[in-house]
């Protein structure tokens, strides 16, 4: 046994999935509503709308996802990238 958890502590994020939605799907799985997992987890203020849209979000707020989620931080970065990049391949899967 390596000690190592044999599952993830938190769902992968789907391929079309942003990161306001991913966000979201991880405080309805902890059951708090948005808001309340963006100010207690990510220390974003409750009147912050553009912050939680997530469009761009801050080094700081990416450093708290990247360290509670265990994802690297480029890799949350490239998020929208990554979404656009599955949202074209699906389509062309469509297409063909």
């Amino acid at each position: 046994m390596t000690g190592e958890p044999a599952w993830p502590l938190h769902p992968p994020p789907k391929e079309i999935e942003t990161l306001r939605q991913y966000v979201q799907s991880l405080a309805r799985l902890y059951g708090v509503t948005f808001e309340s997992f963006c100010y207690h987890a990510l220390k974003i203020a409750h009147a912050d709308e553009e912050a939680r849209s997530f469009t761009q979000p801050t080094e700081d707020v990416l450093e708290r996802l990247a360290v509670g989620l265990g994802i690297p931080i480029d890799e949350l970065r490239g998020f929208e990238a990554r979404r656009r990049r599955n949202v074209a391949r699906l389509y062309a899967e469509l297409e063909a």
